[in-house]
């Protein structure tokens, strides 16, 4: 009786861990049947296919006024601390501390990597010009954040280091979801390219398909980057991207059974129509525009950026007669060659709205001659792009 005891709880055991393989496998496997589909991601370190930025921070003085007490290590001089907030809209104080100063006659930093509000048991790091490599020298950092229910602990990973003379870090960290649709595999990557000195995932996210049947990409585009509202096309249905959790860990896409007759600028859209005033002082709508391919290109003339602002008249003196290229920036200088819209003009704010979005934006809309967004590309990669899609 005890052997055949034994057998019968081995067997039982075998049973119990197939079924909770089986249930973790269908938590992620889905019908197209299923309009709503509820993912959880995994965090990942580094950039992997995407692109990333950095932003300048600034330390005051140990003696300023902070959230809360750290103890601070010895044999630094000219120390100064910066608090690194972990969600810009969270009332409470959770932040990733940072410490710079002298120590030797160089230039070094500190980050509190495990969040224990001490920084005599972290690493001293020597302060140099940032490094823009996919993983390289980058900073595991431990932190509260919450989920949207509830306050968890987290981690990233940060780059840091000078960039154009300043103090400056980005988080370099992507999302990534495997599942099935039909049996079918895919895998996507979830990014915040907007936000780097933030840990959440609810101001710009965006989405691109990685692996589709495990045929991996070894690239993204632009147009391969979904955002808010916009559809990925898995398995030959559209399924919108509705929601994020506030750190990311789970997503939701939800069937759109209206994709073709929407207007948008992701690839594949109606294009938004426009009314705007040149800096000529015409006014221009996309009904004049339709008897050919239209480019709306975006530059960005602030910060010194020149090779954004050349590429288009570059594209300009080459294209000029076979497209309609409309250039838009802010304070532009040069306009007596091509068309020119001032993208801060009150008048032209709807145009702003859909086809530029901030301040500084480098990316180009072409619009077919069916009104259709047809291409999505950044600016200074136009040599590349246009004139495949001008021969097509």
């Amino acid at each position: 009786m005890k052997y055949i005891f034994k057998i019968s709880m081995f067997f039982a055991l075998i049973y119990m861990i197939i079924g909770c393989q089986n249930h973790k496998s269908i938590e992620n496997r889905f019908s197209s049947l299923n309009d709503t589909i509820i993912l959880k991601t995994k965090k990942v370190k580094g950039n992997g296919l995407f692109q990333f930025g950095v932003s300048s921070i600034e330390f005051q003085d140990t003696s300023k006024n902070f959230s809360n007490p750290v103890k601070y290590p010895k044999n630094i001089n000219d120390l100064k601390r910066f608090q690194l907030k972990t969600d810009f809209n969270e009332t409470k104080n959770y932040n990733v501390e940072m410490l710079k100063g002298i120590k030797n006659g160089k230039q070094i930093f500190i980050v509190d990597e495990n969040n224990n509000k001490d920084f005599t048991d972290d690493s001293i790091r020597e302060y140099k010009p940032i490094n823009w490599s996919k993983s390289a020298n980058l900073i595991k950092c431990k932190y509260l954040i919450s989920n949207g229910t509830e306050v968890v602990t987290d981690s990233s990973w940060l780059n840091i280091g000078d960039s154009n003379g300043n103090f400056s870090l980005g988080k370099r960290e992507y999302l990534i979801s495997k599942f099935e649709i039909d049996n079918k595999k895919f895998e996507i990557g979830i990014i915040e390219p907007r936000n780097p000195l933030s840990f959440t995932y609810g101001f710009r996210p965006q989405i691109s398909i990685l692996s589709d049947s495990e045929i991996k990409k070894d690239s993204i585009s632009e147009s391969d980057l979904i955002a808010f509202g916009e559809a990925l096309n898995l398995n030959g249905k559209y399924y919108r991207f509705e929601k994020i959790s506030n750190n990311g860990d789970i997503i939701t896409l939800v069937k759109d059974k209206s994709f073709e007759s929407k207007i948008g600028t992701q690839k594949g859209m109606i294009a938004p129509s426009f009314n705007v005033i040149t800096m000529s002082g015409d006014t221009l709508t996309n009904s004049f525009l339709q008897n050919k391919l239209t480019v709306i290109a975006n530059s960005c003339g602030c910060g010194g950026d020149k090779e954004s602002t050349e590429a288009f008249y570059e594209m300009e003196r080459t294209f000029r007669n076979q497209i309609n290229i409309l250039h838009v920036d802010s304070d532009i200088k040069m306009f007596d060659i091509g068309i020119h819209i001032d993208s801060q003009k009150e008048f032209n704010k709807d145009f702003y709205n859909n086809y530029r979005k901030e301040y500084c934006s480098r990316l180009c809309y072409v619009i077919g001659k069916d009104n259709k967004i047809v291409e999505k590309f950044n600016i200074n990669e136009w040599k590349n792009i246009l004139p495949k899609i001008i021969k097509n």
